[in-house]
């Protein structure tokens, strides 16, 4: 990866150095036209971290202090905790099945019933499974919905990720397939979305469209706001890796063969968790086994711990979100999320990095 990120990376380097390195760097503009390219988005805004992008994103459709935020209980703390940044209380939506990242129909009926501002899908190592009878269910209720794709850079779906999620957010920390270091992005179709998004990033300033770009201008203060810019340096790195990025999805898609070779041999019963059949690319993040019970899931790890393999689901201790003690008690648990971690086991696809293809 390092050598694929490092090329031409020194010229976009220089640049943004010379425009002194902040977020209104012309290098972050840029960045944003291939991204909004590269997504099939009609706004794409860069910001300072993943987390920083769903802050931006809960801003922009509304989102209040006090109010409910749906957010699927399998998603990661990081997502959850977004919601809290802005003074809103997460509502964690269970899954289907035990098989699947996405969330249920009765979760979905159930937040709109409790009236939440909006709802926060997750598609864990890249797998999106979301039924189209729980998004009917959203659609209905007039319910936002935001795409934590965190973990899914290159997911495409047959019907247009951004015509199903309102706004999709991305991260480009230093463990994901793109990558500034910290930084993030905010894609929508949505004008009004974006120009929010423009004001939560800018300390409030309004957005004005020039050259085909959404740029804060006018006075601080103007809405609410902070500074949730990217670092032009990152956003440096990341535009030189957008510039390979075949070369980046094909390196991905070897991992992901030494990666079903490496879970293969481990010698334990699994099954791939489901995926949508709207998928047209997956995330291309990680590879995540479903296994009968948790002892499988346990020989499973050991046979991937014992191959010199790192196992994600065993270095983050993964169990649903509201196990983290930032989020206090929960008021209703999520039976299926809660046996869907204890017999998940996954990977990013960096970790099969040192294995030689199959």
């Amino acid at each position: 990866m390092a050598d694929l990120s490092a090329l031409s990376a020194a010229h976009y380097v220089e640049r943004a150095i010379a425009d002194g390195g902040s977020g209104n760097s012309s290098i972050v503009l840029e960045l944003e036209a291939r991204f909004a390219v590269f997504k099939e988005a009609q706004f794409a805004l860069c910001v300072a971290s993943g987390t920083s992008a769903l802050i931006a994103a809960c801003k922009a459709v509304g989102v209040r202090p006090g109010e409910l935020v749906g957010v699927s209980a399998i998603g990661p703390a990081m997502s959850g905790q977004a919601i809290l940044a802005v003074g809103a209380r997460p509502l964690f939506l269970d899954s289907p099945s035990p098989s699947s990242f996405g969330i249920s129909i009765s979760a979905a009926a159930d937040a709109v019933e409790r009236g939440v501002k909006a709802v926060i899908v997750v598609p864990m190592w890249g797998y999106w499974d979301e039924q189209p009878g729980a998004l009917a269910v959203l659609r209905r209720g007039g319910v936002p919905l935001i795409a934590d794709t965190a973990q899914a850079p290159f997911l495409r779906l047959g019907s247009g990720l951004l015509k199903t999620a309102d706004i999709a957010c991305l991260s480009l920390h230093a463990r994901k397939p793109l990558r500034a270091g910290e930084g993030g992005v905010c894609l929508t179709n949505n004008r009004q979305y974006a120009e929010r998004m423009v004001s939560a990033r800018n300390f409030g300033q309004k957005a004005q469209l020039k050259e085909g770009h959404l740029v804060p201008s006018g006075p601080f203060g103007e809405h609410g706001g902070a500074n949730l810019k990217m670092n032009a340096l990152g956003a440096a790195w990341c535009l030189s890796q957008l510039e390979n990025v075949e070369a980046i999805r094909a390196r991905l898609g070897q991992l992901r063969a030494r990666g079903l070779e490496a879970f293969h041999a481990a010698g334990s019963d699994w099954h791939e968790v489901a995926q949508a059949a709207e998928v047209v690319e997956h995330g291309r993040y990680g590879i995540t086994a479903i296994c009968p019970d948790s002892a499988s899931a346990a020989n499973l790890v050991s046979g991937l711990t014992g191959a010199g393999i790192e196992v994600d689901t065993q270095r983050f201790a993964y169990r649903p979100m509201y196990e983290a003690r930032c989020f206090g008690p929960v008021d209703r648990p999520c039976p299926v999320a809660e046996e869907l971690t204890q017999v998940a086991v996954a990977c990013r696809l960096e970790a099969f990095a040192r294995l030689p293809v199959p």
